[in-house]
Protein backbone atom coordinates (compact mmCIF):
# COMPACT_ATOMS: atom_id res chain seq x y z
CA UNK A 1 0.00 0.00 0.00
CA UNK A 2 1.31 3.21 -0.94
CA UNK A 3 1.85 6.38 2.00
CA UNK A 4 -0.73 8.55 0.28
CA UNK A 5 -3.04 5.20 0.41
CA UNK A 6 -1.82 4.17 3.70
CA UNK A 7 -2.64 7.84 4.84
CA UNK A 8 -6.45 7.92 4.01
CA UNK A 9 -6.67 4.39 5.47
CA UNK A 10 -5.25 6.00 8.46
CA UNK A 11 -7.59 8.74 8.44
CA UNK A 12 -10.26 6.39 8.31
CA UNK A 13 -9.61 4.48 11.59
CA UNK A 14 -8.72 7.91 13.57
CA UNK A 15 -11.99 9.27 12.33
CA UNK A 16 -14.13 6.15 13.40
CA UNK A 17 -12.10 6.36 16.91
CA UNK A 18 -13.06 10.06 17.21
CA UNK A 19 -16.22 9.70 16.62
CA UNK A 20 -16.97 6.78 18.93
CA UNK A 21 -15.46 8.87 21.67
CA UNK A 22 -17.88 11.83 20.73
CA UNK A 23 -21.05 9.08 20.73
CA UNK A 24 -20.31 7.98 23.81
CA UNK A 25 -19.04 11.24 25.29
CA UNK A 26 -22.97 12.77 24.16
CA UNK A 27 -25.57 10.70 26.48
CA UNK A 28 -28.41 12.50 25.20
CA UNK A 29 -28.14 11.31 21.63
CA UNK A 30 -29.49 7.48 20.33
CA UNK A 31 -26.84 5.20 20.17
CA UNK A 32 -27.27 2.96 17.41
CA UNK A 33 -28.06 4.97 14.18
CA UNK A 34 -24.42 7.37 14.74
CA UNK A 35 -22.63 4.38 14.90
CA UNK A 36 -24.02 3.77 11.27
CA UNK A 37 -23.05 7.27 10.27
CA UNK A 38 -19.44 6.53 11.74
CA UNK A 39 -19.32 3.76 10.24
CA UNK A 40 -20.01 5.23 6.70
CA UNK A 41 -17.54 8.24 7.11
CA UNK A 42 -14.85 6.23 8.61
CA UNK A 43 -15.38 4.16 5.17
CA UNK A 44 -15.20 6.81 2.58
CA UNK A 45 -11.24 7.53 3.02
CA UNK A 46 -10.81 3.76 3.42
CA UNK A 47 -12.74 3.27 -0.07
CA UNK A 48 -10.74 6.19 -1.79
CA UNK A 49 -7.46 4.57 -0.90
CA UNK A 50 -8.60 1.40 -2.37
CA UNK A 51 -9.80 3.58 -5.50
CA UNK A 52 -13.19 2.90 -4.80
CA UNK A 53 -14.49 6.48 -4.35
CA UNK A 54 -18.12 5.56 -5.77
CA UNK A 55 -18.32 2.56 -3.50
CA UNK A 56 -17.75 5.06 -0.68
CA UNK A 57 -19.56 7.64 -1.73
CA UNK A 58 -22.66 5.95 -1.59
CA UNK A 59 -22.07 3.52 1.56
CA UNK A 60 -21.57 6.86 3.00
CA UNK A 61 -24.67 8.04 1.67
CA UNK A 62 -26.84 5.38 2.22
CA UNK A 63 -25.31 4.81 6.48
CA UNK A 64 -25.24 8.48 6.86
CA UNK A 65 -28.70 8.93 5.37
CA UNK A 66 -30.09 5.59 7.42
CA UNK A 67 -29.06 6.65 10.39
CA UNK A 68 -30.91 10.02 10.06
CA UNK A 69 -33.62 8.22 8.82
CA UNK A 70 -34.14 6.00 12.09
CA UNK A 71 -32.99 8.77 14.34
CA UNK A 72 -35.82 11.18 12.96
CA UNK A 73 -38.11 7.89 12.93
CA UNK A 74 -39.50 8.93 9.22
CA UNK A 75 -38.17 5.74 7.07
CA UNK A 76 -40.78 5.60 5.09
CA UNK A 77 -40.77 8.49 2.84
CA UNK A 78 -36.73 8.75 3.91
CA UNK A 79 -36.22 5.51 1.77
CA UNK A 80 -37.34 6.98 -1.06
CA UNK A 81 -34.99 10.09 -0.90
CA UNK A 82 -32.06 7.45 -0.40
CA UNK A 83 -32.88 5.40 -3.65
CA UNK A 84 -33.18 8.91 -5.42
CA UNK A 85 -29.96 9.69 -4.13
CA UNK A 86 -27.71 7.31 -5.16
CA UNK A 87 -29.53 6.28 -8.49
CA UNK A 88 -28.70 10.36 -9.22
CA UNK A 89 -25.22 9.95 -7.73
CA UNK A 90 -24.34 7.11 -9.79
CA UNK A 91 -25.64 8.25 -12.68
CA UNK A 92 -23.13 11.36 -12.35
CA UNK A 93 -20.31 9.15 -11.30
CA UNK A 94 -20.75 7.09 -14.33
CA UNK A 95 -17.66 8.01 -16.16
CA UNK A 96 -15.57 8.35 -12.57
CA UNK A 97 -12.69 6.27 -11.67
CA UNK A 98 -13.69 3.88 -9.59
CA UNK A 99 -17.27 3.12 -10.58
CA UNK A 100 -18.66 0.14 -11.12
CA UNK A 101 -19.51 1.29 -14.81
CA UNK A 102 -15.79 2.03 -15.72
CA UNK A 103 -15.07 -1.29 -17.93
CA UNK A 104 -10.94 -2.03 -17.18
Amino acid sequence: MEKANRNLFTLGVGVFFLGLAVIFFVKEIDLWPWILALIGLAWLPWSLAKKKGWYGWNGCVWLVGLALLFYFHIFWPGILILIGISIAFGSLTRKAPGSPFVKP
